[in-house]
Protein backbone atom coordinates (compact mmCIF):
# COMPACT_ATOMS: atom_id res chain seq x y z
CA UNK A 1 0.00 0.00 0.00
CA UNK A 2 1.46 3.50 -0.80
CA UNK A 3 1.38 6.23 2.09
CA UNK A 4 0.82 8.94 0.00
CA UNK A 5 1.46 12.86 1.40
CA UNK A 6 -1.14 15.27 0.05
CA UNK A 7 -0.34 19.09 0.92
CA UNK A 8 -2.62 21.79 0.24
CA UNK A 9 -5.75 18.92 1.04
CA UNK A 10 -7.67 22.75 1.86
CA UNK A 11 -7.34 23.70 -2.13
CA UNK A 12 -9.46 22.80 -4.78
CA UNK A 13 -6.99 19.99 -6.13
CA UNK A 14 -6.44 18.60 -2.91
CA UNK A 15 -10.33 18.44 -2.24
CA UNK A 16 -10.66 16.67 -5.28
CA UNK A 17 -8.51 14.23 -4.57
CA UNK A 18 -9.45 13.51 -1.35
CA UNK A 19 -13.35 13.05 -2.86
CA UNK A 20 -11.98 10.58 -5.61
CA UNK A 21 -9.60 8.96 -3.13
CA UNK A 22 -11.89 8.19 -0.15
CA UNK A 23 -12.85 4.10 -0.08
CA UNK A 24 -9.60 3.44 -2.28
CA UNK A 25 -7.57 0.50 -0.60
CA UNK A 26 -4.42 0.72 -2.70
CA UNK A 27 -4.18 4.27 -1.03
CA UNK A 28 -3.63 4.91 2.30
CA UNK A 29 -3.84 9.20 1.84
CA UNK A 30 -2.51 11.80 4.94
CA UNK A 31 -3.89 15.00 3.42
CA UNK A 32 -2.16 18.14 4.90
CA UNK A 33 -3.36 21.59 5.33
CA UNK A 34 -0.28 24.11 6.86
CA UNK A 35 -1.64 23.93 10.00
CA UNK A 36 -0.99 20.17 9.68
CA UNK A 37 2.18 20.29 7.90
CA UNK A 38 4.33 23.45 7.00
CA UNK A 39 6.05 22.74 4.08
CA UNK A 40 8.29 25.89 4.39
CA UNK A 41 10.18 24.46 7.60
CA UNK A 42 12.58 21.59 6.17
CA UNK A 43 12.74 20.00 9.22
CA UNK A 44 9.05 19.14 9.56
CA UNK A 45 8.50 18.22 6.31
CA UNK A 46 11.52 15.43 6.67
CA UNK A 47 9.75 14.40 10.43
CA UNK A 48 6.68 13.71 8.73
CA UNK A 49 7.78 11.93 5.84
CA UNK A 50 10.02 9.96 7.93
CA UNK A 51 7.54 9.13 10.99
CA UNK A 52 4.53 8.20 8.33
CA UNK A 53 6.61 6.30 5.86
CA UNK A 54 5.37 7.98 3.40
CA UNK A 55 6.35 6.19 -0.41
CA UNK A 56 4.53 9.54 -2.63
CA UNK A 57 4.20 13.15 -2.22
CA UNK A 58 1.09 15.14 -4.56
CA UNK A 59 2.10 18.73 -4.04
CA UNK A 60 -0.86 20.62 -4.11
CA UNK A 61 0.38 23.31 -1.86
CA UNK A 62 0.93 27.13 -3.14
CA UNK A 63 0.81 30.66 -2.78
CA UNK A 64 -2.42 31.37 -5.68
CA UNK A 65 -3.02 35.13 -5.23
CA UNK A 66 -1.35 36.32 -8.21
CA UNK A 67 -1.91 39.89 -7.28
CA UNK A 68 -0.71 39.93 -3.97
CA UNK A 69 2.57 38.31 -5.16
CA UNK A 70 3.70 41.12 -6.64
CA UNK A 71 3.96 43.21 -2.91
CA UNK A 72 4.42 39.84 -0.46
CA UNK A 73 7.01 38.16 -2.77
CA UNK A 74 8.28 36.60 0.54
CA UNK A 75 5.54 34.82 1.60
CA UNK A 76 5.20 33.77 -2.23
CA UNK A 77 8.75 32.59 -2.14
CA UNK A 78 8.58 30.83 1.13
CA UNK A 79 5.44 28.59 -0.46
CA UNK A 80 5.72 28.60 -3.85
CA UNK A 81 9.61 28.10 -3.80
CA UNK A 82 11.33 26.92 -0.39
CA UNK A 83 8.25 24.31 0.13
CA UNK A 84 8.82 22.61 -2.90
CA UNK A 85 12.28 22.73 -2.79
CA UNK A 86 11.98 20.88 1.21
CA UNK A 87 10.04 18.19 -0.21
CA UNK A 88 12.03 17.71 -3.27
CA UNK A 89 15.13 17.55 -0.99
CA UNK A 90 13.10 15.18 1.64
CA UNK A 91 11.64 12.76 -1.90
CA UNK A 92 15.41 12.52 -2.62
CA UNK A 93 16.63 11.52 0.75
CA UNK A 94 14.25 8.49 1.04
CA UNK A 95 13.82 7.64 -3.08
CA UNK A 96 10.11 8.32 -3.42
CA UNK A 97 8.11 10.18 -5.79
CA UNK A 98 7.39 13.86 -5.82
CA UNK A 99 3.84 14.94 -8.22
CA UNK A 100 4.50 18.72 -8.14
CA UNK A 101 1.81 20.99 -9.46
CA UNK A 102 2.53 24.21 -11.26
CA UNK A 103 1.23 27.00 -13.61
CA UNK A 104 0.62 27.97 -17.40
CA UNK A 105 1.66 31.52 -15.28
CA UNK A 106 5.09 30.41 -15.97
CA UNK A 107 4.99 31.51 -19.75
CA UNK A 108 4.74 35.13 -21.22
CA UNK A 109 1.77 34.84 -23.80
CA UNK A 110 3.60 35.71 -27.04
CA UNK A 111 2.91 32.62 -28.66
CA UNK A 112 -0.34 32.42 -30.60
CA UNK A 113 -0.10 28.27 -30.63
CA UNK A 114 -0.25 25.83 -27.41
CA UNK A 115 3.05 25.85 -25.68
CA UNK A 116 4.98 22.52 -25.18
CA UNK A 117 7.24 21.73 -22.25
CA UNK A 118 9.92 22.56 -24.39
CA UNK A 119 9.13 26.28 -24.89
CA UNK A 120 10.58 28.89 -22.87
CA UNK A 121 9.48 29.94 -19.79
CA UNK A 122 9.29 33.61 -19.50
CA UNK A 123 7.21 34.35 -16.36
CA UNK A 124 5.59 37.97 -16.32
CA UNK A 125 4.31 38.34 -13.04
CA UNK A 126 6.23 37.76 -9.41
CA UNK A 127 3.70 34.58 -9.04
CA UNK A 128 4.74 33.01 -12.40
CA UNK A 129 8.21 34.11 -11.06
CA UNK A 130 8.31 32.08 -7.99
CA UNK A 131 6.41 29.12 -9.30
CA UNK A 132 8.74 28.64 -12.04
CA UNK A 133 11.41 28.96 -9.38
CA UNK A 134 9.92 26.11 -7.30
CA UNK A 135 10.12 23.83 -10.55
CA UNK A 136 13.66 24.30 -10.66
CA UNK A 137 14.06 23.85 -7.38
CA UNK A 138 12.39 20.25 -7.97
CA UNK A 139 14.64 19.83 -10.69
CA UNK A 140 17.65 20.24 -8.88
CA UNK A 141 16.85 18.08 -6.35
CA UNK A 142 17.39 14.87 -8.33
CA UNK A 143 14.14 13.41 -6.83
CA UNK A 144 12.34 11.31 -8.80
CA UNK A 145 9.36 13.52 -9.55
CA UNK A 146 7.22 14.89 -12.16
CA UNK A 147 6.07 18.52 -12.65
CA UNK A 148 2.24 19.18 -14.06
CA UNK A 149 1.44 22.53 -15.50
CA UNK A 150 -2.31 23.33 -15.80
CA UNK A 151 -4.32 26.48 -16.24
CA UNK A 152 -7.12 28.40 -14.92
CA UNK A 153 -8.34 26.02 -12.29
CA UNK A 154 -11.72 26.28 -11.04
CA UNK A 155 -13.76 23.62 -8.86
CA UNK A 156 -16.70 23.82 -6.62
CA UNK A 157 -14.63 23.49 -3.35
CA UNK A 158 -13.16 26.32 -4.23
CA UNK A 159 -13.94 29.49 -1.95
CA UNK A 160 -12.25 31.91 -4.71
CA UNK A 161 -12.14 30.83 -8.70
CA UNK A 162 -13.60 32.50 -11.66
CA UNK A 163 -16.41 30.64 -11.91
CA UNK A 164 -17.86 31.19 -8.11
CA UNK A 165 -16.83 35.02 -9.14
CA UNK A 166 -18.96 34.70 -12.26
CA UNK A 167 -22.17 32.96 -10.69
CA UNK A 168 -22.40 35.16 -7.65
CA UNK A 169 -21.62 38.71 -9.59
CA UNK A 170 -24.42 37.06 -12.44
CA UNK A 171 -26.77 36.40 -9.55
CA UNK A 172 -26.46 40.30 -8.21
CA UNK A 173 -25.54 42.10 -11.72
CA UNK A 174 -26.98 42.47 -15.23
CA UNK A 175 -24.31 43.21 -17.36
CA UNK A 176 -20.15 42.06 -16.13
CA UNK A 177 -17.04 43.18 -18.14
CA UNK A 178 -14.82 40.51 -18.58
CA UNK A 179 -11.56 40.87 -20.79
CA UNK A 180 -11.73 39.48 -24.22
CA UNK A 181 -7.83 39.53 -25.25
CA UNK A 182 -6.44 36.59 -22.54
CA UNK A 183 -6.42 32.98 -24.13
CA UNK A 184 -6.35 29.95 -21.90
CA UNK A 185 -8.14 26.95 -21.15
CA UNK A 186 -10.45 26.48 -18.02
CA UNK A 187 -9.25 23.17 -16.65
CA UNK A 188 -12.17 21.25 -13.52
CA UNK A 189 -9.84 20.72 -10.64
CA UNK A 190 -11.13 16.84 -10.84
CA UNK A 191 -10.30 16.19 -14.51
CA UNK A 192 -6.68 16.76 -13.32
CA UNK A 193 -6.80 15.33 -9.95
CA UNK A 194 -8.30 12.04 -12.40
CA UNK A 195 -5.46 12.70 -14.35
CA UNK A 196 -2.79 12.22 -11.55
CA UNK A 197 -4.86 8.94 -10.22
CA UNK A 198 -4.21 7.66 -13.48
CA UNK A 199 -0.44 8.79 -13.47
CA UNK A 200 0.64 6.90 -9.93
CA UNK A 201 0.77 3.53 -10.64
CA UNK A 202 2.47 4.45 -13.66
CA UNK A 203 5.32 5.98 -12.04
CA UNK A 204 6.97 2.94 -10.12
CA UNK A 205 7.40 1.00 -13.48
CA UNK A 206 9.81 4.23 -15.13
CA UNK A 207 12.26 6.80 -13.22
CA UNK A 208 11.77 10.49 -14.14
CA UNK A 209 13.38 13.14 -12.67
CA UNK A 210 11.95 16.65 -12.92
CA UNK A 211 10.53 15.92 -16.20
CA UNK A 212 7.56 18.40 -17.34
CA UNK A 213 4.09 17.60 -18.09
CA UNK A 214 1.26 20.05 -19.12
CA UNK A 215 -2.55 19.19 -18.57
CA UNK A 216 -5.74 21.29 -18.94
CA UNK A 217 -8.88 20.45 -20.07
CA UNK A 218 -9.65 20.08 -23.99
CA UNK A 219 -9.93 23.41 -25.90
CA UNK A 220 -9.59 26.88 -25.68
CA UNK A 221 -11.49 30.09 -24.97
CA UNK A 222 -11.21 33.82 -24.15
CA UNK A 223 -12.17 35.04 -20.53
CA UNK A 224 -15.24 36.67 -21.69
CA UNK A 225 -16.34 33.43 -23.47
CA UNK A 226 -15.48 31.99 -20.49
CA UNK A 227 -18.20 33.85 -18.65
CA UNK A 228 -20.50 33.53 -20.96
CA UNK A 229 -21.02 29.99 -21.19
CA UNK A 230 -21.05 30.11 -17.00
CA UNK A 231 -24.09 32.60 -17.46
CA UNK A 232 -25.68 30.51 -20.01
CA UNK A 233 -25.01 27.39 -18.68
CA UNK A 234 -26.20 28.65 -15.21
CA UNK A 235 -28.89 30.30 -17.32
CA UNK A 236 -28.46 33.68 -15.38
CA UNK A 237 -29.71 36.77 -16.87
CA UNK A 238 -26.71 38.37 -17.06
CA UNK A 239 -24.91 39.96 -19.96
CA UNK A 240 -21.02 39.44 -20.50
CA UNK A 241 -19.43 42.58 -21.94
CA UNK A 242 -16.06 41.92 -23.55
CA UNK A 243 -13.46 44.39 -22.36
CA UNK A 244 -9.67 44.97 -23.08
CA UNK A 245 -7.22 44.15 -20.56
CA UNK A 246 -6.43 47.92 -20.59
CA UNK A 247 -9.78 48.69 -19.13
CA UNK A 248 -8.97 47.04 -16.18
CA UNK A 249 -5.30 47.42 -15.33
CA UNK A 250 -3.38 45.33 -12.57
CA UNK A 251 -0.72 44.89 -10.32
CA UNK A 252 0.65 41.70 -11.67
CA UNK A 253 0.72 41.02 -15.33
CA UNK A 254 -0.79 37.94 -17.40
CA UNK A 255 0.17 36.26 -20.41
CA UNK A 256 -2.27 37.05 -23.30
CA UNK A 257 -2.32 33.83 -24.39
CA UNK A 258 -1.73 30.25 -22.23
CA UNK A 259 -2.97 27.24 -24.11
CA UNK A 260 -1.13 24.35 -23.00
CA UNK A 261 -0.30 21.45 -24.82
CA UNK A 262 -1.17 18.27 -23.89
CA UNK A 263 0.40 15.63 -26.89
CA UNK A 264 3.19 14.53 -24.08
CA UNK A 265 0.88 13.97 -21.02
CA UNK A 266 -1.60 11.66 -23.04
CA UNK A 267 1.16 9.81 -24.43
CA UNK A 268 3.11 9.45 -21.80
CA UNK A 269 0.22 8.17 -19.30
CA UNK A 270 -2.26 6.90 -21.66
CA UNK A 271 -4.82 9.86 -20.17
CA UNK A 272 -8.08 11.36 -21.54
CA UNK A 273 -8.61 14.79 -21.56
CA UNK A 274 -12.52 15.84 -21.65
CA UNK A 275 -13.42 19.52 -23.54
CA UNK A 276 -13.69 22.44 -21.40
CA UNK A 277 -17.22 22.76 -22.52
CA UNK A 278 -17.96 19.56 -20.99
CA UNK A 279 -16.62 19.48 -17.97
CA UNK A 280 -17.99 22.87 -17.03
CA UNK A 281 -21.52 21.31 -17.02
CA UNK A 282 -20.26 18.98 -15.06
CA UNK A 283 -19.31 20.97 -12.31
CA UNK A 284 -21.69 23.98 -12.45
CA UNK A 285 -24.47 21.29 -11.16
CA UNK A 286 -22.31 20.97 -7.95
CA UNK A 287 -21.86 24.89 -7.38
CA UNK A 288 -24.25 26.16 -4.80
Amino acid sequence: MDNILITGADGQLGCELRSLMEGREEYRCLFTDKELLDITDKDAVEKFISENGITKIINCAAYNDVEKADSDSDAAIRLNVNGPMNLALSAAAHGIYLIHISTDFVFDGSKRTPYHESDRPAPLSEYGKTKLAGELAVKKSGCLSIIIRTSWLYSPFGKKNFVRTMIEKGIEEEIIDVVYDQIGTPTYARDLAEGILHILPQLDGTARYGEVFHYSDEGCCTRAEFADKIMKMRRLDCDINPVPSSAYPTAARRPEYSVLDKSLIKTAFGIKIPLWERSLSKALRLFK
